[in-house]
């Protein structure tokens, strides 16, 4: 099994001089903790309960930024939905 780092992930996006806001911070927590791929809406809901006004915008938004910085790695499935996983591993 492949063990993700969410340190490294942290650190990349420091060294980028990215923002790591709250929301940020709690969407790569998340990736990180999965076992496989989750789509927007999957994420959407498990953030909404610390973060009520998360919603798909916005974590399509970060999710693109991740996927810049090769952070996340994105999956089409049935050519219409995409899933997204952690990228970075130790």
């Amino acid at each position: 099994m492949v063990k993700h780092d969410l340190n490294q992930a942290l650190q990349r996006m420091r060294a980028r001089n990215i923002p790591l806001t709250p929301q940020r911070r709690a969407l790569l927590t998340y990736l990180y903790e999965q076992e496989s791929y989750v789509a927007v809406k999957d994420i959407c809901e498990a953030m909404v309960g610390e973060y009520p006004h998360v919603n798909a915008m916005t974590v399509n938004s970060s999710l693109h930024v991740f996927k810049q910085l090769g952070l996340v790695n994105e999956l089409a499935v049935g050519g219409t939905s995409l899933r997204y996983e952690a990228a970075v591993c130790s």
